[in-house]
């Protein structure tokens, strides 16, 4: 596949999400910056689009100190569900989950997460497992495999 539009929106019916996506740099450690706002998502704007060959990444928060975020209900997701991303351009992208993962975050596989597949794919990301009160952040990621349907 040839180069295709920035994503705009995602949507997954599944846990009820729709959306903006917003473009995300990696940060000085080389991890994925997470998005701003808590009901954005964000694309590693470092990686391919959605719907292009290679491994697109979303990520998005858990939740705030107000209340669940974008993808409080991303853990929900079974093999099997779809997940829309809608480009700048009108067109969108399906993908069907295959599964889902949560690793220690100082653990994560990044070759199996972000390396490359061959085939348009798409990964999503938020935070999970136990909350770290001393780091004030979780201590887990949950990352969503998903294929081009």
């Amino acid at each position: 596949m040839g180069q295709v539009a920035d994503p705009a929106r995602i949507r997954i019916p599944a846990i009820g999400v729709s959306a903006p996506v917003v473009p995300l740099a990696l940060a000085a450690d080389g991890r994925l910056a997470a998005p701003r706002v808590f009901a954005e998502t964000g694309w590693n704007v470092e990686g391919p689009e959605p719907g292009e060959n290679g491994t697109a990444v979303i990520a998005g928060h858990v939740d705030s100190h107000t209340g669940p975020a974008v993808f409080f209900r991303l853990r929900e997701l079974a093999p099997g569900d779809r997940v829309q991303v809608d480009r700048t351009d009108g067109s969108s992208a399906e993908f069907v989950v295959s599964r889902l993962a949560s690793y220690p975050k100082d653990e994560l596989p990044s070759e199996e997460v972000y390396g490359p597949t061959g085939r348009p794919a798409l990964r999503l990301i938020t935070c999970g497992g136990t909350f770290d009160q001393a780091r004030s952040s979780y201590r887990d990621n949950v990352i969503v495999f998903a294929d081009l349907a």
